[in-house]
């Protein structure tokens, strides 16, 4: 099943707010760009008439990035992995559900953009 997501994939750990009675939250921008995915997740995810992944199965992300900036791969894997549960696709992206994570890294200039592919393991 593929899902495509639009825009830079942001920061969830990267993007904290230390609230006044000490409780952290994610920061606007992560918060702005999740409730945008999970609008296109779910929308993708009913059109495919898909039902919730609990079994072993491989995700492959394909971050394309629209500027050079520097990014650590694994901030935005963890983003888009806990969206991935949030909006129902994957039970849990604990190592019993999620074997294996391809990540890769494109620029296109101007464009950003992530594709998220999911295979059923045998």
């Amino acid at each position: 099943m593929r899902f495509v997501f639009d825009g830079e994939t942001p920061s969830k750990k990267n993007s904290r707010i230390v609230l006044p009675n000490g409780k952290n939250i994610p920061g606007e921008k992560y918060r702005e760009w999740h409730d945008k995915a999970m609008m296109q997740a779910r929308a993708q995810f009913a059109k495919a008439g898909g039902a919730v992944f609990s079994v072993a199965v491989e995700v492959s992300l394909t971050f394309v990035h629209g500027d050079l900036r520097r990014r650590d791969c694994d901030n935005g894997t963890s983003s888009i992995l806990d969206l991935l549960v949030d909006s129902g696709v994957l039970l849990d992206d604990n190592w019993m559900i999620v074997r294996r994570i391809c990540v890769s890294n494109e620029y296109v200039r101007g464009e950003s953009f992530c594709v998220v592919d999911i295979k059923v393991l045998e």
